[in-house]
């Protein structure tokens, strides 16, 4: 993302889309570049998806190419600046209609990761009564406020388990990692490939 305007700073002088942190320089909570993507574009590149240490796009932090696709599952290799693999991320396909699509992560030595909305991830009689109370929710809102709704689609929160253990969340674009052994260039790559 880019970074946010504020009365310091006009949008002019930014700096380029980047992997960005929140963290807090005195009374600001900024959010600082930690990888860029090359060339100004957003990502993308001709040899597949770039993710650079540098602003000026020299040093290489991680490569992330699309490895083919076995029917409509699509699998990305991620690299270092050396060649070497970080992982594999996979983008599987919905076993039903309705659902969306599911990810994978393989690092090697650690358990496999999985994407799940964060509704499947849920026990089914707690994902019943939570979705009731959000259904209310929404009633009671729109009944207090003209049922305005701004059509936006929402984007889906997906919680990235180990086993039992919880590695990540992610809401669109924003990454909150738990998890200390995952390669946070993974979560980067993830980032850079979007939820779609």
């Amino acid at each position: 993302m880019e970074r946010e305007k504020s009365p310091h700073r006009k949008r002019e002088v930014l700096g380029p889309n980047a992997v960005r942190v929140p963290r807090r320089e005195g009374q600001d909570r900024v959010k600082a570049p930690c990888a860029f993507f090359g060339s100004g574009v957003v990502g993308v590149r001709d040899v597949g998806r770039v993710l650079f240490e540098d602003r000026e796009a020299q040093q290489v932090l991680c490569v992330i190419e699309e490895n083919g696709a076995e029917g409509e599952e699509r699998r990305y290799g991620v690299r270092d600046g050396r060649g070497q693999e970080i992982g594999v991320i996979r983008r599987i396909p919905p076993s039903r209609r309705l659902l969306r699509h599911t990810w994978r992560i393989q690092q090697p030595d650690q358990p496999e990761i999985v994407g799940r909305n964060k509704w499947a991830a849920i026990p089914p009689k707690e994902a019943a009564a939570r979705a009731a109370g959000k259904f209310l929710g929404g009633l009671v809102e729109s009944a207090l406020f003209g049922g305005d709704d701004d059509g936006q689609v929402r984007d889906r929160t997906l919680l990235w388990m180990a086993g039992e253990e919880q590695v990540m969340q992610s809401v669109g674009q924003d990454f909150q990692i738990k998890a200390g052994w995952l390669d946070r260039r993974l979560a980067f790559a993830v980032a850079a490939l979007g939820d779609r």
